[in-house]
């Protein structure tokens, strides 16, 4: 009897394993699905969560994304939930509260041992979890290019630039949508524009032409290095080391200050090239495939020629 299917099958199956746990991304989000808003963004008129246009983007690449609502004094339960993910994304739309005392940054900080991305700029501040050294967070008011600072980095793979690395074609914009049956401009990115703590490396501002209110660093993509001390300071200044590599991508608008609740803030504002970046900095976020699955894919070959 012939068993090179069964075999080969078995390969297959096992070299998919080997990558597929390698596509699972962890959202946290005050909205628990994205065809569930909360009930303040619903009575808004939200239909879908307002931060939706991010997990379709990455679910429309292949990416699996499991939704987990922002919560105060997060459990140890749910940090050893997320620990089984390979990336985890703290959204725009959160309540930066929720990552501000001294148990909530040690949890975020340095018990989360997976890679973690963060969209918004409240809960990096020295008052939340302490990635920069200030507090001041002023909002772009224009759409924007980006000034790219590590030109070399792979996350900027394929993005046009000019003779001074400045993205050619541009970054986010202003969003405008219907909030209670009136259209509604929305604020734009809060940039904290603070120096960075912990050794963090800029990798991308706001291009100067482009910058209106934003000073300071105009940081809107940043990285950290797992074992990196950040000292975050609300209930005491104390130093807390990175659990694995950190990495900031500002993007999500801030809700119009005449909305009423800030779970409408975090909508999809990336035109342009931004959508691309954004691809480009999950996929380096996520770790590498096993040597094991790249020893079984590339032995494919070798089984079906001996077998023959």
């Amino acid at each position: 009897m012939c068993k090179v299917p069964t075999i080969i099958g078995a390969v297959v199956l096992a070299a998919t394993a080997a990558f597929g746990q390698y596509t699972n991304i962890a959202w946290i989000s005050f909205h628990p699905g994205d065809n569930q808003p909360t009930t303040n963004a619903a009575a808004r008129g939200f239909t879908q969560a307002p931060d939706a246009g991010y997990t379709q983007l990455l679910a429309n690449n292949g990416y699996s994304v499991t939704r987990f609502v922002t919560q105060d004094n997060p459990p140890q339960s749910l940090i050893d939930q997320l620990n089984t993910f390979d990336l985890i994304i703290i959204s725009r739309s959160v309540n930066s509260a929720h990552y501000q005392q001294p148990n909530e940054t040690l949890a975020w900080n340095s018990s989360i041992t997976k890679p973690l991305m963060i969209l918004g700029g409240y809960v990096l501040r020295e008052s939340r979890l302490g990635y920069v050294t200030g507090n001041t967070i002023p909002d772009t008011t224009n759409a924007i290019r980006l000034q790219i600072e590590q030109p070399s980095h792979p996350i900027f793979q394929g993005i046009a630039r000019d003779a001074q690395n400045v993205m050619l074609n541009p970054y986010a914009d202003i969003v405008t949508l219907v909030v209670s049956g009136t259209n509604n401009v929305q604020r734009g990115i809060s940039v904290v524009t603070d120096p960075l703590d912990g050794g963090g490396t800029i990798l991308a501002t706001v291009a100067p032409a482009d910058a209106g209110p934003v000073g300071g660093t105009r940081m809107i993509i940043a990285e950290w290095s797992a074992g990196a001390t950040l000292t975050p300071s609300d209930g005491g200044a104390r130093n807390e080391v990175l659990g694995s590599r950190r990495m900031v991508f500002l993007t999500g608008s801030r809700e119009s200050a005449t909305v009423g609740t800030s779970e409408v803030a975090g909508v999809f504002d990336l035109i342009g090239d931004g959508p691309q970046l954004f691809l480009n900095a999950v996929a380096y976020m996520i770790p590498e495939p096993s040597s094991a699955g790249l020893l079984l894919l590339g032995g494919l070959p070798l089984l079906l020629r001996r077998r023959r």
